[in-house]
């Protein structure tokens, strides 16, 4: 380590505000009145978006019941006349929802045993 000399000085912090600037002249009250104001209407910006984000769920309700509504009605049109031909109805504005028939699933029973035996070995390891 070398030692300093007697006349060294360090230079200012970038944060340290020059003396230059720390003179408060009419011309740095105008810089300061403008950024004010510009903060201001950034802030009015900011507030305004905000509004247009609350308002976005409502506005994507209404387009997707503008562009449903005309599916709807041409369903509607379908479902009239097929009963005007004498055909069955669409099932799903004339018949009630039947329930689900129930599918074996291949292997499904076999897993689930396998999940058990492999978590009772877990609890009997962990005792």
């Amino acid at each position: 380590m070398q030692p300093q000399e007697d006349k060294h000085q360090a230079p200012l912090p970038l944060w340290s505000t020059s003396p230059e600037r720390s003179w408060t002249g009419p011309a740095n009250e105008s810089e300061n009145d403008a950024l004010r104001a510009r903060i201001v209407e950034l802030e009015q910006v900011l507030a305004d978006y905000e509004a247009l984000l609350g308002e976005l769920p409502e506005l994507f309700e209404r387009k997707f019941q503008q562009r449903l509504d005309p599916l709807m009605e041409r369903y509607r049109l379908l479902a009239k006349a097929q009963e005007m031909l004498g055909e069955p109805a669409l099932p799903l504005l004339e018949e009630p929802s039947k329930p689900l028939t129930r599918k074996p699933i291949p292997f499904l029973d076999r897993w689930r045993q396998n999940r058990d035996n492999t978590e009772r070995r877990i609890d009997r390891n962990a005792a």
